[in-house]
C-alpha cells in the first residue's frame, strides 16, 4: 500500500511542519505517531476503500492471470499519481482551513468556499476510486471474488452479507462493501 504510506508520511511531515512553535523545543514523536494512527483509522472508514493495493498485494492468493494483473497495473499507471496528488491537496487544504478557521480576519463565507474546494477534491478522489472499482468489476471473475472476500476478512474489512458463491453471474458488485 505505497500510496497509503505516502499520504501518511506527507501528513505527518505537514503536521510536524505546521507545529513550528513546538519544533524549537523538539517534535513530540508520540503526538505524530498518534496522528498517523488517526489517519490509518480514517482510511478504514473512508467512503470507498483503497482496493487495488490490496488486490495486487494478494495477487498470488487471488490467482490473478497475467492479463488481470496487466489491467490493474495499467489503471494504476494511468491514475495513481493524479489520485495521490488530489489526496495530498486535500491534506494541505484541510490544514489551511483549520488555520483560517482560527483567524478572526477570515469570514464565514471564505470558510464555506474553502470547504467547497475540499469537497470538490474529495469528489475527484472518489471519481478515481470509482474508476478503479469499475476496472475491478470488469476484471474479476467469480472465483476472484470469493478469494477476495477472504482477503478482506483477513485485513479487517466488513464482509458483505452475501458471498460471491451465492451470485448467479460472474461479476459480483462491491455495493455491500460500502455498508
Amino acid at each position: 500500500m505505497v500510496s497509503k504510506r505516502i499520504v501518511i508520511g506527507i501528513s505527518a511531515w505537514l503536521f510536524a511542519w505546521s507545529t513550528t512553535a513546538t519544533s524549537a523545543e523538539g517534535i513530540d514523536h508520540q503526538e505524530i505517531k498518534q496522528y498517523q494512527q488517526q489517519l490509518e483509522r480514517l482510511d478504514k472508514v473512508n467512503f470507498h476503500p483503497n482496493l487495488l493495493p490490496l488486490i495486487l498485494k494478494h495477487k498470488d492468493y487471488l490467482e490473478l492471470t497475467p492479463e488481470q494483473i496487466a489491467a490493474f497495473r495499467a489503471w494504476r499507471e494511468k491514475n495513481a499519481k493524479s489520485m495521490i496528488a488530489a489526496m495530498d491537496e486535500i491534506i494541505r487544504a484541510r490544514i489551511a482551513f483549520r488555520e483560517a478557521a482560527l483567524s478572526p480576519d477570515v469570514s464565514a463565507d471564505d470558510l464555506r468556499q474553502k470547504q467547497r474546494q475540499i469537497f470538490a477534491l474529495h469528489q475527484q478522489v472518489l471519481d478515481y476510486k470509482l474508476s478503479c472499482r469499475e476496472n475491478i468489476l470488469n476484471t474479476f471473475n467469480a472465483q476472484n471474488w470469493e478469494d477476495f472476500f477472504v482477503v478482506l476478512a483477513e485485513e479487517g474489512y466488513a464482509i458483505p452479507t452475501s458471498s460471491a458463491s451465492s451470485r448467479s453471474n460472474d461479476v459480483v458488485g462491491l455495493s455491500e462493501l460500502e455498508q
